[in-house]
């Protein structure tokens, strides 16, 4: 059943309100009349593009067998005389029916009396129609690869927004492909700001960035090809996701962008801060999933998630944090979701159950050949030679550094050698070394504490479990 059949659906089972959500009313509005011949009911929309009417007359003297679109008056739902008059709706009893599209929240007094649909983003075959249509319009001819190119890049954009940018890419680049796709994912990383809590976020990292963590590395190589038809075929079901729990600093952050790295995924962030300044937060979240479902395959990535969730939840935060452990537990769409956490036990026992991710790691302070191996890449990456420098001492003198304050430590030696206009020495480390106050050494009982919690309860992302046996001690 598709949507204009389910509206039609409910048009004839005497709901005298139905809300309808969505991104862009101007799509909706086709499916709305179609919906409306389905049912046998002459739809009345409510004005003309720059035309104002008077919305309360226009329900007053709704008729029997009658269908009012209402577009944009989420606002108008909040004052006391309009709740009065849809509520009055079904006090009629005369087959009348309100459909109003997009909304925000619905008033309590509405809800029992009403349906709610979504309308959904684009699918594959209708943005695949949409590109033929401006191919047509632009007289471009594009080759069946760069077709589903540029339709892969534009899923998670509306009807509208999907034209615009196709149009924008054949106008300004008709017979190069590349440069045409590009101008898609450039265009949809500007709509993804319609939702103020999602962002694209570029990926320039991979597994070989990332020291350390071998067994989660191994973990994410045994399932690259967990999002495949052939994976499906074999009866294995979507991924769900990682929880990343463990020591700030230690790496967390850059292994949710290499796992997007890694499996040539799109990665977008999900800033759960934010939805809690939005007016409507659990509306900002709900299209803010609706998006990246759209967009799949995907890394979702929720940094930090304890910030939006803890212990004490109540009212607003109880609900959202509902809402997503319902969509984690319930989503088929391939979403992968990390989600990062600095705080074990801030988070609501609901979140790490089994269910809602496929695993939970924790990731602890990098053991000596960690350190060795984040040592190096940072030195490779700032055009140091590992080789010229004493290793084995300064392993020696960071058993209790996290993986940000090796490099921080490599930075410090650099700019200590700059000052001087002289190459980077063992001196410089030395020194370096000695102005440094750990993590570690401000929040021991804390970091205990996590290791406690992870060890009944996740995986460790490294092997070696010897430094946790050491400071523990």
């Amino acid at each position: 059943m598709n949507f204009s059949e389910e509206l039609a659906l409910n048009l004839k089972s005497d709901y005298p309100i139905i809300f309808i959500s969505a991104f862009e009313e101007q799509s909706v509005i086709p499916e709305v009349r179609r919906a409306c011949e389905l049912a046998d009911r002459e739809c009345i929309v409510q004005r003309a593009p720059g035309e104002l009417v008077d919305i309360p007359h226009q329900i007053q003297t709704l008729t029997t067998g009658k269908v009012l679109l209402l577009t944009e008056v989420s606002a108008r739902l909040e004052e006391p005389d309009a709740i009065r008059l849809l509520s009055d709706l079904d006090l009629k009893s005369a087959g009348s029916v309100v459909v109003i599209v997009p909304w925000i929240s619905i008033p309590a007094e509405l809800e029992r009396i009403s349906a709610i649909m979504e309308y959904p983003l684009p699918t594959v075959e209708k943005l695949r129609a949409v590109l033929d249509d401006v191919c047509a319009q632009t007289a471009v001819l594009l080759m069946a690869e760069d077709t589903d190119a540029m339709i892969r890049v534009s899923q998670g954009l509306t009807e509208g927004e999907a034209r615009r940018a196709f149009r924008k890419a054949l106008l300004g680049w008709p017979e190069a492909s590349v440069e045409a796709r590009a101008a898609v994912e450039r265009e949809k990383r500007k709509a993804l700001l319609r939702s103020n809590v999602l962002e694209h976020v570029d990926v320039d990292a991979g597994l070989m960035d990332v020291g350390g963590m071998n067994m989660l590395k191994s973990w994410l190589k045994s399932r690259k090809s967990a999002f495949t038809e052939e994976a499906r075929a074999f009866g294995l079901p979507v991924p769900r996701g990682l929880l990343l729990m463990g020591i700030q600093g230690c790496g967390k952050s850059l292994a949710a962008k290499a796992v997007a790295g890694f499996w040539e995924l799109p990665l977008v962030r999900l800033d759960v801060s934010a939805i809690f300044g939005q007016r409507h937060p659990e509306e900002s979240l709900r299209s803010a999933l609706k998006i990246a479902e759209a967009m799949a395959p995907l890394i979702l990535w929720i940094d930090e998630i304890e910030k939006g969730f803890d212990n004490e939840f109540k009212g607003t935060e109880a609900r959202l944090l509902g809402g997503l452990i319902t969509w984690l537990q319930e989503k088929k769409k391939e979403v992968f979701v990390v989600a990062t956490a600095n705080k074990v036990d801030a988070l609501p026992p609901e979140l790490p159950r089994k269910g809602r991710f496929d695993e939970i790691f924790f990731v602890d302070l990098p053991d000596a050949k960690e350190r060795k191996d984040i040592l190096a890449l940072h030195m490779k990456k700032r055009g140091l030679n590992p080789e010229q420098y004493d290793l084995t001492s300064l392993l020696a003198k960071t058993e209790k550094f996290t993986g940000s304050e090796l490099e921080q430590l490599v930075i410090s030696a650099m700019y200590l050698a700059f000052e001087r206009h002289e190459t980077v020495t063992d001196a410089d480390f030395r020194r370096a070394l000695s102005q440094n106050v750990t993590l570690y050494e401000t929040f021991e009982p804390q970091i205990k504490t996590m290791r406690e919690w992870a060890r009944k309860r996740a995986r460790m992302a490294s092997s070696d479990r010897s430094k946790v046996d050491y400071f523990d001690r």
